[in-house]
């Protein structure tokens, strides 16, 4: 009973911690999206890695440009424009990743 307990907490505590990117975009960064015409569908945020998302979750809500929606559209703009750039690599290179290291 007492492992159990401690199993249970453990357990919360993980969920807890567990950071918000490792489940992908969140429905405000998706209508966000929306609001600069990028489809929930499109092919660049179908193609996107989890540390992609992340980046693009985080460029969404950050605090510095919440208050100025210009900047904000613009640093969306750039990073889906890097991305889309990344897939295009990607797709010119097969079975190599932008950013893996040279050897």
């Amino acid at each position: 009973m007492r492992y159990s307990v401690l199993a249970t907490a453990i357990s919360v505590l993980l969920l807890l911690g567990t950071p918000v990117f490792a489940f992908g975009l969140t429905e405000f960064d998706y209508d966000y999206l929306a609001t600069q015409n990028v489809a929930r569908d499109s092919s660049v945020l179908k193609g996107l890695s989890p540390k992609e998302q992340a980046r693009l979750h985080a460029i969404i809500i950050d605090a510095t440009t919440s208050s100025d929606s210009a900047a904000q559209a613009k640093n969306v703009s750039e990073a889906m424009a890097a991305f889309q750039e990344h897939q295009r690599w990607e797709q010119t290179h097969p079975g190599q990743l932008w950013d893996s290291p040279k050897r």
